[in-house]
């Protein structure tokens, strides 16, 4: 993949290499390396897009921007975020009137993020069909690897557009709620490190190809497994408690995101294996979180499993909105099932899932109310 990468799927390999400070996150060039070299020149303005996200920075520079982006989300709570989840769950739900099934993905798992992160971002939640098209243009980049000249053009257009929205958003700073993700990464007045306008759009187009995707996502494949271990689906009927639990559990058994890209910031050998500095490593989640090593019975979904699992990553680079992930897939799939007590997964429709190599997740899902 890329152009050549190491994969390593156990837990142990996973686990070690995400916390290794031989690598690096800095891989904001990582959409441009499938091109041919002499394609690649094209996007340099692409690539310093990119590389002001602060996902790619290192030290003390992404250390800096990482606390202002944590300061934000702690605004966040999770009982906002709850709330504004339940809100459009229940509207999601009542659109559907006396309809008797459903496409579980495209008529819930899919629009819920979008909506709920357009309101969150302090923008209109009538836009969100547009943000969320731009956000998969930007997705695609870094879920696929065979990209084309025109994978890669179509998501830099995306992101140009998605940022003229956001710096048009924020011009009328008295209108943007201050405790909106938008609002709160424009702010000037705290005492610490402040991102530039410039710099606030490109921490929200960061943030919503890393959140829209994989959060849908997760939530489609949470119901699908439930459906697979009804005995889990009563238990979790009968010990609502469990449901923290089970967040975890969803995101062990089946991850949203398949491996956690990593570049070689020096050479070094690992189990004997010469790694040159500029290899791309790619850590394999989906794989480490069912090793047996790992976990007794991995390939059963388990709500009272207590394991720790790799799907946020670990380390310094931990996904930022992982508070946010968890409130949102607690919530819609709880909320879903609790509306549809005898909701079911259809028969003879089967699940279709996408066939990206970085993403997992299902494009359709449909089912009985």
């Amino acid at each position: 993949m890329y152009g050549g990468s190491w994969v390593l799927f156990s837990y142990e390999d996973a686990a070690a290499l995400l916390r290794d400070p031989r690598l690096t996150n800095n891989r904001a060039n990582l959409p441009v390396l499938a091109l041919p070299e002499e394609e690649r020149g094209q996007f340099d303005d692409f690539v310093s897009f990119l590389r002001t996200w602060t996902a790619f920075y290192e030290g003390d520079h992404h250390l800096l921007r990482r606390k202002r982006m944590d300061e934000v989300f702690r605004v966040l709570t999770p009982s906002r975020v709850a709330a504004v989840v339940h809100e459009v769950v229940n509207r999601l739900i009542d659109g559907w009137g006396g309809r008797r099934s459903i496409d579980v993905v495209q008529d819930f798992a899919r629009p819920l993020p979008a909506m709920v992160f357009t309101r969150l971002m302090g923008a209109p939640e009538s836009d969100y069909a547009q943000l969320d098209h731009w956000a998969d243009d930007i997705a695609y980049l870094f879920g696929a690897s065979d990209l084309t000249v025109e994978d890669v053009s179509r998501g830099w257009e995306s992101a140009q557009l998605l940022v003229a929205y956001l710096r048009d958003l924020a011009a009328d700073m008295a209108r943007l709620p201050h405790n909106s993700i938008l609002g709160g990464l424009m702010a000037q007045d705290n005492p610490g490190f402040s991102f530039t306008e410039a710099e606030a759009c490109a921490q929200v187009v960061l943030l919503m190809f890393a959140g829209l995707e994989p959060s849908r996502h997760l939530i489609g494949s949470a119901v699908l497994g439930l459906h697979r271990f009804p005995e889990q689906r009563a238990l979790l009927a009968e010990q609502p408690r469990l449901w923290p639990a089970a967040v975890e559990e969803f995101q062990r058994f089946d991850p949203p995101v398949q491996y956690i890209g990593r570049m070689a910031a020096e050479s070094f050998t690992y189990r004997g294996h010469q790694i040159e500095k500029g290899q791309l490593v790619l850590p394999h989640v989906g794989s480490a979180n069912r090793d047996p090593k790992q976990f007794t019975d991995p390939d059963v979904l388990d709500v009272r499993r207590r394991a720790r699992h790799l799907a946020l990553g670990e380390g310094v680079h931990r996904c930022v909105g992982a508070a946010l992930v968890r409130v949102q897939t607690g919530v819609a799939v709880r909320t879903l099932l609790e509306r549809f007590p005898g909701l079911r997964v259809s028969g003879h429709l089967k699940p279709i899932w996408h066939s990206y190599v970085g993403f997992h997740g299902l494009q359709s899902l449909p089912a009985w109310l």
